[in-house]
């Protein structure tokens, strides 16, 4: 299936999947049943996380440190919902705060 091998690719949320299906002119019915049936496969929070994780990977090799807030920008910028930006960056808010008090 195209939305999967796309995910598996470039990671991004429910919203920019909608937006790339709608703009290749597929109707909205279709849309929605593949969205559900490829989100409920893929977990989203998941693909979040890993999308996340290779980027604090590749900071931590340019030894660049990395900005809470441009992450949940970057993940809002992807299609990932606020609910799920959100707790990705009070996660890296936290893990800061801990780190930066040690």
């Amino acid at each position: 299936m195209w939305a999967q091998f796309r995910l598996q690719n470039k990671p991004i949320g429910r919203y920019k999947l909608n937006q790339e299906l709608r703009t290749k002119g597929i109707k909205k019915d279709i849309i929605r049943k593949v969205i559900d049936k490829t989100y409920k496969e893929i977990d989203e929070l998941s693909l979040a996380h890993n999308l996340i994780m290779e980027k604090i990977v590749s900071s931590e090799i340019k030894n660049v440190r990395i900005d809470p807030k441009k992450i949940y920008n970057f993940l809002l910028r992807r299609g990932f919902s606020t609910k799920i930006s959100r707790k990705i960056y009070n996660e890296l808010n936290n893990k800061n705060t801990v780190t930066s008090n040690k």
